[in-house]
């Protein structure tokens, strides 16, 4: 995480890979997978942010009440960028944190149109 985190945009998908292909490689007899959660859109997965950024894949995720309170549960925009929010359903579980004025060197940053 210290490195994928701090890309833009962040390559955590392309490493995973890249790890596995290097384990096969070491013993091409071992099974060799790459797990990623089916159940959250984690935007550091490529092929995740991909489908985020496409409006034909937006009824795909579940999106915050439009008409709705503002107040919800997780916030809907950026801790380091108010103007940065999304429509769509997110939390802060196992998400890489990025930098703010309270904590200016943490994880890295999310680059998706999505979020921007």
């Amino acid at each position: 995480k210290a490195e994928w985190a701090k890309q833009a945009p962040m390559d955590c998908e392309e490493r995973l890979i890249h790890q596995a292909e290097m384990t096969k490689a070491k013993n091409p007899s071992t099974r060799v997978f790459v797990y990623r959660n089916i159940v959250k859109a984690l935007p550091w997965f490529s092929s995740v942010r991909h489908l985020l950024d496409d409006p034909a894949y937006s009824g795909f995720f579940l999106r915050f009440n439009p008409a709705g309170a503002r107040e919800t549960h997780v916030p809907r925009c950026a801790a380091e960028n108010q103007t940065k929010c999304s429509v769509f359903y997110h939390d802060q579980e196992q998400t890489p944190q990025v930098p703010t004025p309270q904590s200016p060197h943490p994880d890295g940053a999310c680059q998706t149109a999505s979020a921007g």
